[in-house]
């Protein structure tokens, strides 16, 4: 390293020239008359210095193509001797935490993974998730709700999520098979199985097959005018009411399946099964006299 000096001319407070000297500092590379500069490598860092408050960094790498929103990334800290837990929400937050171990609990959508770190005092502790995760998106034309089974893995045969009253199933998942359960209020049906991949969006349309059944109670030559009531049972996978209309007449919609149709007037019962195919229109008449 060399040293060289330079002279300016100021003023001071009194406006009295003064003659200041300053040393110029210059790095030169060895054997070189040439300057040469440097440029560090940066090298992993579980904990630094920081004049921050904060001393604890959580970050998430995520797909792109998952689109993952901010609100659905939730963390949990939780200390080793259960002393403190905190929630927050975010895919980077920065925390300041006391000192100690920490059970750090990551949380999306279906998916949760737990790592454990120790935070000190005046250092800033890194911890990095990778999410193993794929996204996986139903849609259907009438509202309904849903249930998702896991088919494979430790979870295997258990509903890993659900939700009520809504067009389009939207959630995370670790990789793997799942059945997909779509039920609409009136009864109607229909199950999938889906594979989820780590990193993509899996996407289905579900239409839920059904047919038409219109029922009508006679007497005599014409509709049965009268108090009555009928119970309209499934019979595939055991006997199943799906409908107590309380008219002659009345108008459903059903799954295909097997059915039966109980009419009664004056405490009087008359019986009939049928078949449901789906997309027919099904006229069941019974006559009460």
């Amino acid at each position: 390293m060399s040293e060289r000096s330079a002279f300016f001319m100021v003023n001071n407070k009194n406006n009295t020239p003064l003659l200041v000297m300053v040393l110029l500092l210059a790095a030169f590379s060895i054997g070189s008359s040439k300057l040469s500069a440097t440029i560090a490598t940066a090298l992993p860092v579980v904990a630094v210095n920081t004049t921050s408050a904060n001393n604890l960094a959580l970050s998430v790498m995520l797909a792109s193509e998952l689109a993952v929103a901010v609100r659905d990334i939730t963390w949990r800290i939780r200390a080793a001797d259960g002393g403190y837990e905190q929630r927050y929400i975010g895919a980077s937050p920065a925390l300041s935490v006391p000192s100690g171990q920490y059970d750090v609990t990551l949380s999306i959508g279906a998916y949760t993974a737990t790592q454990t770190i120790r935070v000190l005092e005046g250092k800033l502790s890194k911890l990095a998730f990778t999410a193993n995760i794929g996204r996986l998106r139903i849609s259907s034309p009438h509202p309904a709700a849903w249930k998702i089974t896991a088919c494979q893995g430790a979870a295997a045969g258990k509903v890993v999520s659900s939700s009520a009253n809504s067009k389009i199933l939207n959630t995370f998942l670790t990789p793997g098979e799942y059945e997909v359960l779509a039920t609409r209020g009136d009864g109607i049906q229909h199950s999938q199985r889906l594979h989820v991949t780590s990193g993509k969006l899996s996407a289905a349309a579900i239409q839920m097959p059904s047919g038409k059944v219109t029922l009508i109670a006679t007497l005599g030559n014409g509709p049965a005018l009268r108090p009555m009531s009928w119970v309209v049972y499934r019979l595939d996978e055991g006997k199943q009411t799906i409908a107590t209309p309380r008219r002659h007449s009345a108008n459903l919609e059903v799954a295909p399946g097997h059915y039966e149709a109980v009419a009664t007037l004056d405490g009087q019962e008359r019986r009939r099964s049928f078949t449901v195919l789906a997309g027919t229109s099904n006229r069941i008449v019974i006559a009460m006299d």
